[in-house]
C-alpha cells in the first residue's frame, strides 16, 4: 500500500494556525477506522497463509548452480547459438526463433524457420516466402529452460525418466525422439537442455534445410556440423571464414586439434550452458513470497489469492497444474486451446503428447509452460493462438466461448502474424472440427472451468504481470546474452537483426 501524501508547509504562522485548530478541535465521535489498510492486512495475512500451506520460499531449486553467461563455455555457446552455421543451408540460427529481446521466442504464432525471406530478421517481420507456414507449433521461450527438471519440448519428447526394477533399483535417464520414447539415449548429455540442443539442427524445417543430401539420420547431421565448424572431413573448407577452433580452445582450455575437441557433443555441450544461463527469476512475486508486502499492487495480490484458491472455494484454480515455485507441475494437460495451422496429422490436428503416448488423457495434451516472465511471451499455446493473456484467461473461464470467440475473430486470419498473408484460410481448414474435437475431451475430463468475473480476470492477468523478472523486461540487462561489437564473430555468419530490425 501506498503512504498517504504529507504536505509540508513552508508558512510557520499556517502551520501554528492549522495546529491550534486541530487542537482545539474535539474528536469526532463514533467515527468508523479507515477500511483499506484493514482490508489490505487481510488480504496479506490470506496470502501469507497460502503461501505458507503451498510451502513456497521464492527461491528455486538450481537458480544458484547455474551456468553464468560470462563462464566461457557459455560465451561459446552464445557465439554458436547467434551463428547460421548451424543452419544446413547457413540461413537460420537458434536465436531465430529464440531471441532474447522477445522473450526468449519470436513473438510469432507459428515459428518460420529455413524459408524465411529474409534470414537476418526476427518476430513479426520475419516473414516466410510464399506465406508457407511449416512448423506446426510455437517456439517456447529459452527463459529459465534449464530450470526444468522433467520434460522439454511441447510434447514432452526429450524426458527425464525414473525407472524401479523388481529389485528396487532406481535408474534415471534422459529419453528423446532418436532413442524413442522411454528409452534412455546414450548420447542425450547431461542434461535436459543438452539433449533438446540436439535435435532442432536435424529438422528439415525448422534448421536443416536441403542440405547434407547423403545423411541418412540425426547423427549425420550432426555429424556434418560439427565438421563444418570444426573445418575437417567431407565439410572442411565448408565455411568462407572458420575462426572456431581458436574459440573452442579457449572455452574448453584445450589445445586439442579440432577433429578431437569440436564434435556434436561439444557443440550441444556448449548450447545447452548458454540456455541453462538464462535465470531470471527476481520478480515482484518473489520478493513478495520472501516478506515484502509491499512488492505487489492489490489487484497482484487479489489475483494471487485466485491463483492459489481452489475454484471450489471462489478462486480459479491454477494452482492445481502451475504450483511450486516455477509455476508449472511438468505434466501434460489438453486445455483445448484453438486447434489451427497444419498440425501433425493429415486432418491438421496435432495430439500433442498423444503422438508419442497415446493413453486417452495424452490426446491434445501439451506440456504446462511456467508462467514464469508470463507477460513477455506471447502469443501462448502449442500453436500460439491466443495473443493476450486476458484470452488466457478468459479460456479458463469458458474454454467453449473463448474458441468460438477466437473464430469469430478469423481463426488464423485474425492473428497478427497471418492478418496480412494470402494463405492465412488454408490455415483454418479442420480448425473448428479438431477444436471441438479437443474440446469435447475436455470436457469430459477432471478440468473444472474458473468461475472469474471480468474484474476478478483482470486482477489475475494483473497477478501473471508479476511473475516477471526485472532484467528479462531490459533490453539493456538482456544484452549480455546477446552478442556485442567485441564478440569474436568466427565465420562472419552472425545473425545481425540489430543492424537490420531494432528490438
Amino acid at each position: 500500500m501506498s503512504k498517504q501524501p504529507y504536505l509540508l508547509s513552508a508558512f510557520a504562522a499556517l502551520t501554528v494556525f492549522v495546529c491550534s485548530v486541530a487542537a482545539a478541535s474535539p474528536p469526532p465521535q463514533n467515527k468508523r477506522p479507515p477500511t483499506k489498510p484493514q482490508i489490505a492486512n487481510q488480504l496479506d495475512s490470506e496470502l501469507r497463509a497460502l503461501i505458507a500451506q503451498f510451502e513456497l520460499t521464492g527461491h528455486i531449486s538450481g537458480q544458484d548452480t547455474a551456468p553464468n553467461i560470462h563462464d566461457p563455455i557459455p560465451q561459446l555457446g552464445m557465439q554458436l547459438f547467434f551463428s547460421k552455421a548451424l543452419g544446413g543451408e547457413k540461413s537460420v540460427a537458434c536465436a531465430s526463433c529464440h531471441h532474447p529481446k522477445l522473450g526468449g521466442g519470436d513473438s510469432l504464432s507459428l515459428p518460420i524457420g529455413v524459408n524465411a525471406i529474409d534470414a537476418d530478421t526476427v518476430g513479426l517481420s520475419r516473414q516466410a516466402m510464399n506465406d508457407e507456414i511449416d512448423i506446426p507449433r510455437n517456439s517456447p521461450t529459452i527463459f529459465n529452460v534449464g530450470l526444468a527438471t522433467q520434460a522439454l519440448f511441447w510434447d514432452g519428447r526429450v524426458e527425464q525418466v525414473s525407472q524401479v526394477d523388481e529389485a528396487g533399483n532406481i535408474s534415471a535417464f534422459i529419453s528423446t525422439p532418436d532413442s524413442g520414447f522411454g528409452v534412455a539415449d546414450s548420447n542425450a548429455g547431461d542434461s535436459l537442455v543438452e539433449a533438446l540442443s540436439r535435435f532442432p539442427v536435424t529438422s528439415v524445417q525448422e534448421m536443416r534445410g536441403n542440405a547434407f543430401a547423403d545423411a541418412s539420420s540425426n547423427d549425420d547431421v550432426r555429424s556434418h556440423l560439427a565438421q563444418r565448424i570444426g573445418d575437417y572431413g567431407v565439410e572442411s573448407g565448408g565455411l568462407a571464414t572458420n575462426e572456431w577452433l581458436a574459440e573452442f580452445r579457449k572455452a574448453f582450455n584445450s589445445e586439442a586439434d579440432a577433429q578431437s575437441l569440436i564434435t556434436f557433443d561439444s557443440i550441444d555441450l556448449a548450447l545447452g550452458q548458454y540456455q541453462s544461463s538464462f535465470i531470471l527469476v527476481d520478480n515482484d512475486w518473489s520478493r513478495y513470497v520472501k516478506g515484502n508486502n509491499k512488492a505487489l499492487k492489490p489487484a497482484q495480490k487479489r489475483g494471487a489469492k485466485l491463483f492459489f484458491t481452489q475454484a471450489a472455494e471462489g478462486g480459479a484454480g491454477c494452482v492445481n497444474c502451475h504450483g511450486g515455485e516455477r509455476f508449472t507441475n511438468d505434466g501434460f494437460f489438453n486445455l483445448a486451446f484453438p486447434q489451427y495451422g497444419i498440425g501433425k496429422n493429415d486432418d491438421n490436428a496435432d495430439l500433442g503428447r498423444g503422438l508419442i503416448d497415446p493413453q486417452i488423457q495424452n490426446q491434445f495434451a501439451f506440456r504446462v509452460p511456467s508462467l514464469l516472465n508470463i507477460a513477455l511471451t506471447a502469443p501462448y499455446g502449442h500453436a500460439g493462438a491466443y495473443e493476450t493473456l486476458d484470452q488466457v484467461v478468459a479460456h479458463y473461464v469458458d474454454p467453449a466461448t473463448a474458441i468460438d470467440a477466437f473464430f469469430e475473430r478469423g481463426g488464423a486470419c485474425g492473428l497478427k502474424q497471418f492478418a496480412q498473408t494470402s494463405e492465412c484460410e488454408s490455415l483454418n481448414e479442420h480448425a473448428r472440427v479438431n477444436s471441438q474435437t479437443a474440446l469435447t475431451l475436455l470436457q469430459s475430463s477432471p478440468f473444472v472451468v474458473a468461475p472469474l468475473n471480468s474484474a476478478q480476470q483482470k486482477d489475475l492477468v494483473a497477478f501473471l504481470r508479476a511473475l516477471t523478472d526485472n532484467c528479462a523486461k531490459d533490453k539493456r540487462c538482456l544484452q549480455k546474452w546477446i552478442p556485442g561489437p567485441k564478440t569474436v564473430d568466427p565465420d562472419n555468419l552472425r545473425l545481425n537483426v540489430l543492424t537490420r530490425h531494432k528490438g
